[in-house]
Parts: structure tokens; sequence; C-alpha cells
């Protein structure tokens, strides 16, 4: 063989292996871009949703509608993924929502997959509303019923206080109210004589609260959905708070989104604990990223926001005021101008 037929063999090899790795490139490109696209729908979903609680919170009237909310959470995100009229789409995706919490002020409700037995004698499935659960804690004395503000329900185990067993009231009123001079005297220790302590023991508890109702109705959801072919096994993730427990001073919506598979072959699977709260829904924060000749402008549950050392500390209340500094919107953001893609 004369050197140009090496030549030749060499540059068809060559070609070979760089057509291979762009092809690969591209594949990774779109899984990610999948990815992103769920994130970004998901993330949008339960800010809809939070944004029809304000307003809402507590008894009666004003309590938060739940089926309103979890309707508008639905619409939103079949509508960010394209699918609003492909029902079986909808259907599929739901399986890999086990549970939804809808946290009002005074408790919070569980959306989740119940089994029942009709009078037909057959099985069925569907939705199903827990009744409305108490951010409950219980110490030596007393039974602590907590609302997300400074209102709270007091049973009075060992009639400690002199009044009734139980007692609904502002917590600092047990600091100043002279009824209960004597119970200061004698109970110093009483977690509603210190603010701080009183602040660290209501947000525990209502964290464990509403933790252990995530695990136990999404372990819970494995049985069911086994009987449907899904064979991801469905577990609420330990220590991982700081995904969904941020919004818990407000009303407030959680989504576990568990198992979801995407990519080729739907090898990959998605998973997150999506939240939002009402008064965050209201204010939505903005977040400046600098690249390397332009801004890119993030809403605040952006994952893109975790670990970036290029965000700046300033945050910005719109994308008006972010567009003052020439930013264009990342993808979490529905509309806005991207960044042009320059070769």
């Amino acid at each position: 063989m004369k050197i140009y037929h090496f030549a030749i063999i060499f540059i068809v090899f060559f070609m070979a292996s760089v057509i291979k790795t762009d092809v690969s490139v591209g594949k990774l490109k779109a899984i990610e871009n999948e990815k992103r696209r769920i994130a970004s729908a998901l993330s949008s979903a339960v800010s809809d949703a939070a944004n029809c609680m304000s307003g809402t919170g507590g008894y009666g009237q004003n309590a938060v509608k739940r089926d309103e909310v979890v309707t508008v959470f639905f619409s939103s995100l079949y509508s960010s993924l394209g699918i609003v009229s492909d029902y079986a789409a909808q259907a599929d995706m739901e399986w890999y929502i086990p549970v939804i919490l809808i946290c009002d002020t005074d408790g919070y409700y569980v959306y989740y997959y119940d089994e029942y037995r009709a009078s037909d004698g057959g099985t069925y499935i569907e939705r199903a509303w827990s009744e409305k659960l108490p951010y409950a804690y219980e110490d030596e004395h007393f039974i602590y019923r907590f609302t997300l503000t400074d209102m709270v329900y007091v049973y009075d185990k060992n009639n400690l206080l002199g009044t009734a067993p139980l007692i609904e009231a502002n917590y600092k009123e047990f600091q100043v109210n002279p009824e209960y001079a004597a119970f200061r005297v004698n109970h110093k220790d009483c977690i509603m004589l210190d603010d701080e302590k009183y602040g660290l023991v209501r947000k525990d508890a209502i964290i464990s609260e509403l933790e252990e109702a995530m695990g136990y109705y999404t372990s819970r959801h494995n049985i069911i959905a086994a009987g449907h072919g899904i064979t991801y096994s469905f577990s609420f993730p330990d220590n991982n708070q700081e995904e969904w427990a941020k919004y818990l001073g407000d009303l407030a919506i959680v989504v576990v989104f568990q198992g979801y598979p995407y990519g080729p072959g739907a090898y990959f699977t998605y998973n997150r604990i999506a939240s939002a709260g009402a008064g965050t829904g209201r204010r939505t924060k903005y977040f400046l990223e600098q690249k390397s000749w332009y801004y890119l402008v993030h809403m605040q549950d952006c994952d893109r926001l975790h670990g970036n050392e290029m965000i700046l500390d300033e945050t910005f209340d719109s994308i008006e005021e972010c567009a003052r500094y020439g930013a264009y919107c990342c993808e979490c953001i529905r509309h806005g101008a991207r960044a042009p893609k320059l070769n």
C-alpha cells in the first residue's frame, strides 16, 4: 500500500470517531435538556399552586381550597410539559407523584393514592385526602398544637395553669399574662417562656410531622404502584429538608415527584421534592448569574442556583429590574429573552 492509502484509512477512522463522539454528546445534551424541562415545569407548577393559596388559611370559609390548589398544580404541570390533551401521558405521570402535602395555618392535608373495595365487590384506586392533621408536639406537662402563626392550642395535662384544660392563645400570653404568674415562677423551663426555644421546638415539630407523613404515604405507594407494573421503589429520602422545608413559615404545597422515567429507553429517573409557599408565590425573588459576557436571571427555585459561585448576592423582585442589567432569562422562566447562541 502506498502512503496515501494509509492516510485515507486514518481519515476514515478519525471521522468515524468524531461522528460517534458528536452523537454521544448530542444524546447527553438531549437528556440534560429533558431533565431541565421537567424541573422547570415542576417549579412553575408548585409556584402557580401556591399563588392560589394567597389570602386563605385557617378554618371555615377562609380555609385553603385544597382541591383548587391541586387542580392548578396539575394543570400548570401538564401545560408546561405540553400534555394538556394527552390524558394517557397525564395518567402515567401521576403515578410518579405519590404524595402532595397542603400546609394550612393550623394543620396539613395529605393527598395520596388509596385502594378500596366497593359495594360491587371490585377493588378501585383513586386519589384521596386525609383529614386535616395537626402540627402536634407533647412534653411532660402539655400537648401543643402549633400553627404557622404565634397562636397555639395547649392541652394542660396536669392542671399547671389553673384554668380550663384546653387553651387557645398567642404563646406570648404565657410570658406576660398575670393569670400565669405562678406558672412562670414554677416552670421556667417551659418552651412558651423562651422565644428562641419555642421557635426551634415548633419548627422541628412541624418538620417532623410532615416528614413522617410523607415517609409513610410514599412507602405505602409501593403497594399500589406495583399493581400497575411500576417496579420503582418509592421511599422518602432522609435528611433532605433543604429541598422542601424552606417555606414552612407560610401556607405551602410540598410535592413528592419520584421515579419518573425519561431519556432514551426511559433509562433515567427524575426525583425531586418540590415546594412553594403562598407568600413567596406573591413575592418571587430573582437572582442574577454572571456569565462570560452577559447575566442570566433565575427564579428562586431554579436548580442551577445550588452551589453556583457565579450568583450575585443581590436579589431582585421582578424580571424588569434584572432586565436593566441586560439579563437574559433562564429556562426556569417561561417567557422572556433567551441568550443568543453564538458560534
